[in-house]
């Protein structure tokens, strides 16, 4: 059974929490490191100093725990061991990791198939880390596709196999929003019901902050990143924004944003600037405002319309797209 090596984890605890900082006021605490590439925010109240001192130190291991153990940079990861074992035999999961999985699965086939956790070859294809972006041409493309789906990847009980060599897994479109459940969890089991959860725009809440009637979250601009063109008012709900307002370049007069569509094998075209989605938990918020995001709007919309209790905002340069309660949590 594969997990990460000690040193590993050592390494990444010890970043995160060189990172952090806590603000007090009252019962009151806020929380900020930086985890998984982004920055993490908590606020939440607590009945005394010794439990939130103690959530503090929890969570923040439990996140470097997280990343060390699921992050595909990261070579000694569970991920990154699965991706370098690509084409060999069956690996042996623990029961955390099974679970993750289980989720992948559920998210791959409520989102029609476009949110793919072994869309590594594109990713790696794309590469947005680089100092020069280049395009790939077709066959690069079509060649990295052959490797990408889900669906191939072999799964039985508490064990996965990645077939062919090449193959990857990358869960940078679930990782942030399925770790923003899981302090929540932390929270509640601690007796701390008043809660706002924040890694890298992911956010879930709970409760309500103090002398206020919710949690209000603005929900950015995408024309003008900064500004916000309205905020919700939420209590026990999560909210995620898809966008590529942020990271995109233009190339001989086309424009190249950093989501891509698993289907094509090349960035969004969908016409989408901006997708927010308010959801029970984050999971679903994140995949939904994702698989809207490269779907066309109307196609988005009706996706996330099947789903009980989610509402969502579709943000084109023409429109935007509401759905049919989304008012509701916009204080009037």
């Amino acid at each position: 059974m594969i997990q990460p090596t000690a040193d590993t984890l050592d390494t990444v605890l010890s970043r995160i929490e060189a990172s952090a900082q806590r603000q007090a006021a009252g019962d009151y605490s806020q929380v900020t490191c930086r985890a998984m590439s982004t920055p993490v925010r908590l606020v939440f109240r607590a009945p005394n100093p010794a439990l939130a001192d103690e959530f503090q130190r929890t969570t923040i291991s439990w996140i470097a725990r997280f990343e060390a153990r699921y992050s595909r940079f990261l070579p000694q990861s569970i991920v990154g061991q699965i991706n370098s074992s690509a084409g060999g035999d069956w690996i042996e999961l623990d029961e955390e990791t099974e679970e993750l999985f289980s989720v992948c699965d559920q998210m791959h086939a409520l989102s029609r198939g476009i949110f793919d956790p072994a869309a590594l070859p594109l990713l790696r294809l794309w590469d947005w880390k680089a100092n020069s972006l280049k395009i790939p041409d077709e066959s690069a493309i079509e060649m990295a596709r052959e490797l990408c789906g889900w669906e191939k990847v072999h799964r039985r009980p508490r064990a996965i196999r990645l077939p062919i060599p090449g193959m990857g897994i990358d869960l940078g479109g679930i990782g942030k929003e399925y770790a923003v459940d899981q302090v929540l969890h932390m929270a509640r089991e601690r007796g701390i019901h008043d809660i706002m959860i924040d890694i890298g725009q992911d956010l879930r809440v709970s409760g309500r902050p103090p002398g206020r009637d919710g949690w209000y979250i603005g929900l950015e601009e995408p024309e003008q990143p900064g500004q916000c063109w309205t905020a919700v008012r939420l209590t026990d709900r999560a909210v995620a924004t898809s966008g590529d307002y942020f990271r995109s370049f233009v190339r001989d007069g086309r424009r190249y944003g950093h989501i891509l569509d698993p289907r094509s094998g090349r960035p969004v075209e969908s016409g989408c600037q901006a997708v927010s989605v308010i959801a029970p938990n984050c999971v679903l918020a994140g995949i939904l405002s994702t698989a809207a995001f490269i779907l066309d709007p109307l196609e988005g919309l009706d996706l996330i319309q099947q789903h009980g209790g989610v509402e969502a905002a579709i943000t084109t340069q023409s429109a935007r797209h509401l759905t049919r309660r989304f008012s509701s949590y916009v204080p009037a």
